[in-house]
């Protein structure tokens, strides 16, 4: 499996502390069927994690690929953000100051949990003017989709990924974003499930639990696609494909 949404890079964020915790939360990740992680820092928030790109940011980056090296942990590591949008990120795009997935046209942006759809879809396309495509984190815990899901077949018809979170099948951000994530599912609003790890502790980077989960309610092709054959297709730089319950994908989008 292949978890594009993990806050692994320590003492950048909220999420790891330490090297150590690095480390604890690689090896969770390993040891429940993870192969490869995107380390996404939390980006552009201002006066919390600003995180744009910077010298001293890829030396992170690359201190914990040398880490994970030395303590011999066989997890891959690709460097990412998670990019809080606002107006300033078309900018920040054109001046190189932040990170795609895997340097892949893919781009890991989150909005305010309560901001609203109209600026929420005024964004999206102004960042994909920018030759990018946005995957929009978590679509499930912000209030404007969960009081419309159908929202998001807008956003799937632009061409937009939609990522969701291992914790909110299973009630960790409240009953509104389990609901919303079942009904994605059922739906085929979503492309890949990630992590969203802060921790070794809680909200961690196991895998395993949610791919058994997602086979025993759609079926173990959409588990494999959403966990392993889009993230790596997005790594890869190559279009995703829509997840279906019952049969895993279909046919290449985006």
């Amino acid at each position: 499996m292949i978890d594009l949404h993990c806050h692994i890079l320590a003492g950048v964020d909220d999420g790891a502390a330490s090297d150590e915790e690095s480390c604890m939360m690689a090896q969770i990740a390993v040891d429940s069927g993870v192969t490869m992680v995107a380390a996404t820092p939390h980006c552009n928030l201002r006066g919390y994690f600003d995180n744009y790109l910077t010298q001293a940011l890829r030396d992170r980056f690359l201190h914990l690929d040398r880490l994970l090296k030395e303590q011999e942990i066989p997890l891959g590591l690709r460097a990412g953000m998670e990019i809080y949008m606002t107006p300033e990120v078309p900018r920040l795009l054109r001046e190189k100051r932040l990170l795609t997935l895997g340097g892949s046209r893919y781009l890991l942006v989150e909005f305010d949990f309560d901001g609203s759809f109209p600026w929420a879809c005024r964004m999206l396309r102004a960042v994909a003017e920018q030759e990018v495509v946005p995957v929009v984190a978590h679509p499930e815990r912000y209030r404007f989709i969960q009081e419309e899901p159908e929202r998001l077949f807008d956003w799937l018809e632009a061409g937009y990924v939609l990522q969701l979170n291992k914790g909110s099948f299973f009630g960790r951000f409240g009953r509104g974003a389990a609901r919303t994530a079942h009904w994605c599912l059922r739906q085929g609003c979503a492309h890949a499930v990630g992590s969203d790890a802060h921790s070794p502790y809680q909200r961690t980077t196991r895998l395993s639990d949610i791919h058994a989960y997602l086979s025993e309610i759609a079926s173990v092709a959409a588990a494999d696609a959403l966990l392993r054959d889009n993230p790596a297709r997005i790594l890869k730089n190559r279009p995703v494909r829509p997840v279906r319950p019952d049969s895993g994908s279909g046919e290449d989008i985006g």
